[in-house]
């Protein structure tokens, strides 16, 4: 049986801003364990920073692109920009 998606302790998903994915994932719960080390590793750049995973589909079937989301273009352009610096791919969304 598939896992459920968010435990009861599980913020709500963040609606509006503007998202910089960072990965996509096979399930909804890998995406969500993808943010956690993700902001544990990179604290200083993603402290206060929520995200969302959107739910998509692509040439392999249903993926789940993790996104930090920020308040506006020129916030996420920032974010990406910041992220790469550190290595990490990301596209402004």
């Amino acid at each position: 049986a598939p896992k459920a998606a968010a435990s009861a302790g599980a913020a709500a998903p963040v609606s509006g801003g503007v998202g910089v994915q960072v990965g996509a994932y096979s399930s909804n719960a890998t995406a969500e364990a993808g943010w956690s080390s993700l902001a544990a590793r990179h604290s200083a750049i993603l402290s206060g920073v929520k995200h969302r995973v959107v739910q998509g589909t692509a040439d392999i079937g249903t993926v789940y692109r993790l996104q930090a989301v920020a308040g506006d273009s020129a916030s996420a352009n920032a974010l990406c920009g910041k992220l790469k610096a550190a290595g990490i791919s990301c596209q402004v969304k």
